[in-house]
Parts: C-alpha cells; sequence; structure tokens
C-alpha cells in the first residue's frame, strides 16, 4: 500500500512538473491567439512560462507564503486556470510545418549535447553552475529573501527571479537542477530558432521551401563571427578579436543561465514587433509588451535592449503619423498611445528589481565606454558583426527602391544596438549582451535574403553546403570551451540527490556535520577553498576568499574577488576589510584586543555562527575560554565551533525577526 501511494504521489508531481512547464504560458497565448500563428501557441506559451511564474512568485512574497506552499498552489493554479481558458477559447494547436526546423536546430545542438553528456561535470559545475545554484537554494527559503552566498548579510545582486521555474520543478520531481537545465535549455532554443525562421517567412511574403528557409536562417545565426572562427582554425588560437560567448550563438545553452529564457522570450518578442509593423493590430503590439516584460524580468541584462526597441518602435511610429504613412484615427491613436504607456510601465516595474537588486553594491552596471577601450571595442564589432552587416548593407543598397518599412525598421534597430554594444560598457565586460539581441533583429533579414539568392537557380545545394561548412568550422572553433579541462579538478558530486553535494567519499567529516547540524541561517566562516563551500554547505560565508591554485574555482570560472566585486559590484573595500577580519579569526593566536574586535564584528550580522578551522584558531580557544558556543566537531585536522545568537549576546527573537525579512 505504501508503495502504490509513494507511486501515485510521484506520478502527481511529475504531472505537476510537467504543467508548469507550458501552462502559466497559456494564460496569455489563449487570450493573444488570433495574433500567434497555430503551429507557434505551445511555444510561445513555453517560453512565456518562466518570466509569468518569476511574476508569481513575487505575489507569493508578498503574501508571505512558503516556496514549499508555493509550489503546489502555482502548478494546480497555473493548469486549472489554462485549461478553463483553452476551453473557453478553444484556441487551436499544432506543430504542422515546424519539424525541418526542429530537426535542424537539434542538429545545431547536437555536439554540445554529446560533449556535455560525455562529460557529466558540465551538467554538474559548467562554467557558473554553481552561482546560479546559489541563487536556486535560496528560493527554496522563500519568502525570506536571497542573499549573497558568498557574502552574508548582502543582498544578492544576481538576476535570481528567472529561476523559479527550474526551481519549482526540481522540487516536484526530486531531481537536482543540474540535472534539468540541459533539457530544459534545448528546447528553449528550439522555440527560439523556430519562431525566428517564423519571421523569416513573415519578411519573405510567402510560404517558401521550409527546409530552404530554416538553413537560411541557420546560416544567419551562424555567421556571427565567422572571420573569428576562421582565423582562429588557422591560428589554432581560441578566439582572435572576437567574442567567443556568441560565436556560435547557440553556445549559452550548455550553461545553466537564464540568458536562454532570456532570448526565447526576446526572439516572441521580435515576432510580435514584426506582426505590428505588418499588420498594425493591437494585439501584436502586447504581445511585444508581455514577451519584452517576460526577457528582461529573467535575465534584467536584456533590458536595454528591450528599452531600445521600444523606444525605436514608438519614434517609428511618430516618424509614421508626421510623414502621413498609415495616418490612424484619434481613437487608434490613444488606444496606441496607452499601450506604449504600459510598455514603458512594464520597463518601470523591472527597473525597480533591478534597483531592489542593486541596494548593496556601489558599481553601477552601466556607463559609457571609456575613450581609450573606444577603438578596440569598434575594431571588435566590425570583425564580429562584419558578414552579416555586409549583407544588411546590401540589402539597403540594392533593394532600396522596394524595400519595405519593416525591413528599415528591423536593419536600423540591427545597428543600433551594435552601436549600443561600442559605446555603452557593462560591469565584467558583458557588454556582448547587445550583440545577441542585434543578431535576433537582424537573423530574420539576412535569411531572406540568402533564401531569395538561393531560389535564382534553385541553389539548395549551395545553401546547405555553406551550413555545414558553417557547422563544422563553429565547432572546431568552439571545441576547446566545451571541452574545458578545469572540470578535471573538481569535487565528484552526489548525481542522484535533489540537493547539490559532494558524494558520500568525497564529503569531508565536517562539512557533513556543517550540513546537518548548524542552524539554517547561520553563518559560515571558514578558509578559502577552490570548492563552491558555500553551496556545499548550504550556509552563507562570511566572505569568500581565493586560493593560489592553477585553475579556475569550478563551478564560477572565475575569483571570489571578480565575483564579488566586478560582476556583483559590492565595495572592494568591505570584502578587503572582511578578508582581513577572516585571516585574524584563523590565525594560531589572538590577543583579547583582537578577539573582541573580532565578536563586534561577527555580532553585527545578527546571525548564528560557524568558525571551521584546521585544529583550534586562536579565536576558537579564545571563545572555549570566555565559554562562547560550542563545539560541534572535532577531529585531528578540524574544528568547527557553534555560537548561537545567545552566545552571542544578541536577542535571538529579534534577531529571527530581522532575518525573515531578508538580509540587511
Amino acid at each position: 500500500m505504501g508503495t502504490m501511494s509513494a507511486i501515485a504521489s510521484q506520478a502527481v508531481n511529475l504531472l505537476l512538473a510537467g504543467s508548469l512547464v507550458i501552462a502559466p504560458g497559456f494564460l496569455l497565448v489563449a487570450l493573444l491567439a488570433d495574433v500567434i500563428p497555430i503551429r507557434v501557441r505551445v511555444l510561445a506559451a513555453f517560453v512565456l512560462s518562466p518570466g509569468l511564474l518569476s511574476l508569481e512568485v513575487l505575489i507569493a512574497i508578498a503574501f508571505g507564503l512558503e516556496f514549499s506552499q508555493f509550489t503546489y498552489l502555482a502548478s494546480a493554479l497555473n493548469a486549472l486556470v489554462a485549461g478553463a481558458l483553452i476551453l473557453y477559447f478553444r484556441p487551436r494547436f499544432s506543430f504542422r510545418g515546424c519539424g525541418y526546423s526542429a530537426l535542424l536546430a537539434c542538429a545545431l545542438v547536437a555536439p554540445i549535447i554529446f560533449t556535455v553528456l560525455k562529460e557529466t561535470f558540465r551538467t554538474d559545475y559548467s562554467w557558473h553552475n554553481m552561482m546560479q545554484i546559489a541563487a536556486i537554494q535560496q528560493i527554496n527559503l522563500l519568502p525570506r529573501l536571497p542573499e549573497e552566498f558568498e557574502m552574508a548579510g548582502l543582498r544578492l545582486n544576481y538576476g535570481w527571479l528567472g529561476w523559479t521555474q527550474l526551481s519549482l520543478i526540481s522540487n516536484l520531481v526530486a531531481i537536482s537542477p543540474t540535472r534539468l537545465f540541459l533539457p530544459l535549455n534545448i528546447l528553449h532554443f528550439i522555440s527560439m530558432f523556430i519562431i525566428i525562421v517564423e519571421c523569416s517567412i513573415f519578411f519573405l511574403g510567402q510560404r517558401r521551401n521550409p527546409t530552404k528557409v530554416a538553413a537560411s536562417t541557420a546560416i544567419a545565426l551562424l555567421a556571427v563571427g565567422l572571420p573569428d572562427i576562421i582565423l582562429g582554425i588557422a591560428k589554432n588560437e581560441y578566439h582572435a578579436l572576437g567574442d567567443a560567448r556568441i560565436t556560435p550563438m547557440m553556445e549559452k545553452i550548455q550553461n545553466m543561465d537564464t540568458m536562454v529564457f532570456g532570448l526565447s522570450s526576446f526572439a516572441l518578442m521580435v515576432f510580435a514587433v514584426l506582426g505590428y509593423l505588418n499588420f498594425k493590430r493591437s494585439s501584436f503590439l502586447l504581445l511585444a509588451i508581455i514577451a519584452s516584460f517576460v526577457s528582461s524580468l529573467v535575465y534584467p541584462l536584456f533590458l536595454p535592449s528591450c528599452m531600445a526597441v521600444a523606444a525605436a518602435l514608438i519614434a517609428f511610429e511618430i516618424l509614421q503619423q508626421v510623414r502621413g504613412v498609415g495616418s490612424s484615427g484619434r481613437r487608434t491613436l490613444i488606444k496606441t498611445g496607452l499601450i506604449f504607456a504600459l510598455w514603458i510601465a512594464s520597463f518601470g516595474i523591472v527597473v525597480l528589481y533591478g534597483l531592489f537588486l542593486g541596494r548593496d553594491s556601489e558599481v553601477p552596471p552601466f556607463g559609457l565606454v571609456k575613450l581609450r577601450d573606444f577603438p578596440l571595442q569598434f575594431i571588435r564589432w566590425g570583425w564580429i558583426y562584419c558578414a552579416i552587416d555586409a549583407i544588411l548593407l546590401s540589402v539597403l543598397i540594392f533593394r532600396w527602391k522596394i524595400i519595405s518599412w519593416p525591413t528599415l525598421f528591423f536593419i536600423g534597430v540591427t545597428f543600433g544596438l551594435q552601436l549600443a554594444y561600442v559605446v555603452i560598457a557593462v560591469r565584467d565586460g558583458v557588454g556582448y549582451k547587445f550583440l545577441f539581441t542585434a543578431l535576433l533583429f537582424a537573423a530574420p533579414v539576412v535569411a531572406a535574403e540568402i533564401t531569395r539568392w538561393a531560389d535564382r537557380g534553385s541553389r539548395s545545394s549551395v545553401v546547405a553546403g555553406v551550413l555545414i561548412v558553417l557547422f563544422l568550422s563553429c565547432v572546431v572553433y568552439e571545441f576547446p570551451r566545451w571541452t574545458n579541462p578545469d572540470l578535471r579538478y573538481a569535487t565528484p558530486l552526489d548525481i542522484y540527490a535533489s540537493d547539490i553535494a559532494p558524494d558520500a567519499k568525497a564529503m569531508p567529516s565536517w562539512l557533513r556535520v556543517v550540513r546537518e547540524k548548524a542552524p539554517p541561517d547561520a553563518v559560515l566562516f571558514t578558509a578559502p577553498d577552490e570548492r563552491p563551500i558555500a553551496v556545499f554547505a548550504r550556509r552563507a560565508l562570511y566572505v569568500c576568499g581565493d586560493v593560489p591554485v592553477p585553475t579556475s574555482r569550478a563551478g564560477y570560472s572565475m575569483s571570489c574577488t571578480r565575483e564579488l566585486t566586478s560582476v556583483k559590484g559590492y565595495s572592494p573595500k568591505r570584502v578587503a576589510d572582511r578578508m582581513e577580519l577572516l585571516s585574524l579569526a584563523l590565525k594560531k593566536e589572538v590577543s583579547d584586543a583582537e578577539a573582541e574586535t573580532l565578536m563586534k564584528a561577527f555580532r553585527a550580522l545578527s546571525r548564528p555562527m560557524i568558525f571551521h578551522t584546521s585544529g583550534f584558531s586562536g579565536f576558537t580557544r579564545w571563545l572555549r575560554e570566555k565559554e562562547i558556543g560550542r563545539p560541534i566537531f572535532v577531529s585531528e585536522t578540524d574544528v568547527v565551533w557553534s555560537v548561537d545568537k545567545t552566545g552571542a549576546g544578541l536577542d535571538p527573537a529579534d534577531s529571527a525577526a530581522s532575518y525573515r525579512q531578508g538580509p540587511t
């Protein structure tokens, strides 16, 4: 009986998890089905779901719901409401016509899938997986707000809302997020590719050979950085002047990164904008607003690109009215103006989210490129985009007399986003996001032109040949990155557990004790380590320190200092001050004055404290002499000392309440 009950429970959880993949998006697709092609409706629901769940979890936090409660409530309600809307509106769904595009998209990602599955550490750690897991672990603790796991007490300045869907699914099926992200990423890439193919068909004006259009779209997406690929293969170098993060553009799907979710929803916005430019229906504009909101909410670094598109579309509409092209009545203008105001308001929500995340940061996320860096940035842009821009310029030159307004708009936005890459400096050099969004606007125009060229004389074989050469070049060029040697030194994980932890043989005894006995809100003080200790311990570190090892930290692929100061923008002085205090706490000898200084600093966190040292340090001996706290683990090599709120001279009730409201 117990076995049957467990099986039934697992089956229900699996169904609920499946509903979370697509049901939230159906809430909107059912309402806007008239402007979404039948073959794209399921894909649209899929790409919108992560963002809508992110919005729903904000409502749950406002009402103080625990994440476990939200998990079942969200999955059940989304499925019920989506089902009711589908039954009421009865939209049609079909994948007919998507087969060639889907197969080609699968072929493009096949080498990545093969490499990732061949090296299991790729799904465990990848480049930044542990940085994402540090956020996902804390989503499970909502409504307690996520803090910086590498520096306790600071608000996490990293977009974590985009992980809501993956966290929910992981909880329901009891499988680690590192085992689930790859299939989700692949589905998002396939969806993005099919949506861009639909945009290419829009520009062609009529249905063409689906294989040819899909192949042309693939060429357009792969053409970024083509000179860099050729030079890289010839010189046997990783990359020269280009940016390996966008060459090839499907490189991102191998990593646990919400950018993949943001790209698919951004592609849906591209489709909606194109539909609006062609048909002037407000439903397309509403779809564009929703897609851009989802894209920037799950991946805030896409917000500037979304804002640029909205600004360009508003300017385009004003220009059309001034020139008298497609003039509209007063009522239509007011309606359109209100919808654009709604778009701007949606950006305001994301801006507030960004300000909330960045409360404890001191480095602004955006700035202007410094004059001394401008020439190199300009050269890099030209080097990366020369193949695509050459085709776009040829369209402007040779098709000027018959060029359509939507084509002009897409080319203008493409160059505008490329210009943003040149002049806007993004923290930690991640301005390549502008190149990704520019590519999604350029690809349909380029693909349509390639298809027209291929139609002259039925040159399908030439198109296919170019595609194969491009694809193989990308594989050869990118292969060193896919086989990252740093992961050979990573700690093996327990792949069967739903929680991220070293396997039984690799788990240090002291770490197991911390996981099992330390209070959930305890701050961990331990020496610098190349392993992702905060993730393994499920406790926030006082500060993350760097170890002088020849490899980067697995799961982060960057030093602690760079992560905290450059990526997340925390004060370098604050990081240095904490490192100084941590070093003092780990010293073999400390004076009474130094110990009192440490206690004063540590008490400021208003949290339980866990000290892990190699043997007794001067500070832990002082704690023992003063009878502050107690040991929870002692061995020949390690000591773990616990100090609760009372032992630190704190009011347990007040400090607990303060932490429930979020780290300060």
